[in-house]
């Protein structure tokens, strides 16, 4: 817990630009056609408005899109979105021994 909270007070110190940020879009089943869906909920609409103030406080948010409905025709057509598989858009896969390290109080 103390290496969490160190990890956590580390991230005041660092310039917003230095910190690494993700955007989980909620996809069930796994399939470009259910990307961002929820209901009554403007997704892609959010997601824009809070990459917009990330933005200003001087976050990197990379190629920033002009609004939400670009936002959305950029994340439905990445060249590296696979349709119907459920390893779209994975960067990265992590082992639960390495999630376990990482997050020991995770299964209290």
């Amino acid at each position: 817990m103390a290496n969490r909270a160190l990890k956590w007070a580390g991230l005041s110190k660092k310039k917003n630009a230095e910190k690494k940020i993700s955007v989980t879009v909620f996809s069930f089943p796994p399939d470009k056609g259910n990307v961002g869906t929820a209901a009554y909920l403007d997704v892609f609409g959010s997601i824009f408005a809070v990459m917009t103030e990330m933005e200003k406080k001087g976050y990197n948010v990379g190629k920033m899109p002009a609004d939400a409905k670009e936002l959305m025709e950029m994340v439905l057509h990445d060249v590296n979105a696979q349709i119907s598989s459920p390893e779209l858009n994975v960067a990265y896969r992590m082992t639960v021994s390495e999630y376990e390290k990482l997050c020991p109080f995770a299964n209290d």
